[in-house]
């Protein structure tokens, strides 16, 4: 607590270090802070582009549901990237001056938030351009992403400590955020994982996942960034329903549609929702109080190290 307090008395130094990321990052750029914007488009045209014109996936308002999932795992990911040096890029200031050194992945989680806002105002006019209807479920954005917030937060308090005193936890980090992408749901609707099964294993890897499948899923619910996609596109694109929807398409048949519906119903009975949103809740927070104590453990450290 006394850090809080520490950390509003010194909230001048945290707006100036936040002011000078929005500058930096784009700095001697043509188009500047627009680059924020471009780059998840381009990123979210090219998918489209593959998986809707070369693979032919056929679930309606597939850009909608790439461009929804993103923004809370590019705001999650790029927090966790920033704040991951953020100690070591300012090891300078560190040295010279007293400020509480949580300031330092703090500024990287406001900068980003800051980032998510503006991105979020251009998502609201591709909805205009899409016919998407405007509702007050758009409001449950704002928990979902408080959950991310304070997730990103914690790790990225812990690897800004680590990252002082090991130099490899930087490139750790951006590989197995490549890897954690693929894992949440962001290309790939959520019922492709809860109804899937690997139908033939031919090896150990295979094998492994179809023997504990039940409990990989329920991991797969728990991890705070699913449910905050899920969250995002529920209060974005589906009136606050439960995200957990199998998609009908016109051509399917009427049994298959049936049949799609069937399956969405029985999704919904064997995964309800509520445990796992305060399970990814629990873990969100307690993720962000262990981070706060391992940075702060480490914080008497930093400028020694440097």
């Amino acid at each position: 607590m006394s850090e809080f307090f520490e950390v509003v008395r010194y909230r001048e130094v945290l707006w100036n270090l936040v002011r000078r990321n929005l500058k930096v990052r784009y700095k001697n750029s043509v188009l500047g802070f627009a680059w924020s914007l471009l780059n998840p488009l381009m990123q979210i045209a090219v998918w489209y582009f593959v998986f809707k014109i070369l693979l032919g996936r056929d679930e309606p308002n597939f850009m909608a549901l790439l461009v929804t999932g993103f923004l809370p795992w590019l705001f999650f990911s790029q927090t966790v990237l920033d704040s991951t040096g953020c100690v070591t890029q300012e090891m300078a200031l560190v040295k010279k001056a007293y400020f509480p050194r949580t300031i330092l992945p703090l500024s990287a989680l406001v900068s980003n938030l800051i980032h998510l806002g503006f991105a979020f105002i251009v998502l609201l006019g591709l909805f205009a351009a899409w016919r998407v209807d405007l509702t007050i479920h758009y409001l449950w954005v704002i928990p979902a992403t408080l959950l991310v917030a304070l997730f990103a937060y914690g790790l990225s308090a812990m690897l800004a400590a680590w990252s002082v005193f090991y130099a490899d936890v930087k490139f750790i980090v951006s590989n197995l955020l490549g890897l954690w992408f693929f894992l949440t749901p962001v290309l790939y609707p959520l019922h492709h994982v809860l109804s899937g099964r690997i139908k033939t294993p031919d090896n150990w890897l295979e094998i492994f996942i179809n023997e504990h499948l039940v409990a990989l899923k329920k991991l797969f619910m728990l991890d705070p960034l699913t449910i905050a996609v899920e969250a995002y596109r529920s209060a974005l694109l589906y009136g606050g329903e439960n995200p957990i929807k199998v998609q009908i398409v016109p051509t399917m048949t009427k049994l298959e549609q049936a049949q799609a519906l069937g399956m969405q119903e029985a999704l919904r009975a064997e995964y309800p929702l509520t445990p796992y949103i305060v399970g990814a809740a629990l873990i969100a927070v307690v993720t962000a109080l262990v981070g706060q104590w391992v940075f702060q453990r480490k914080a008497d450290y930093f400028a020694e190290q440097g």
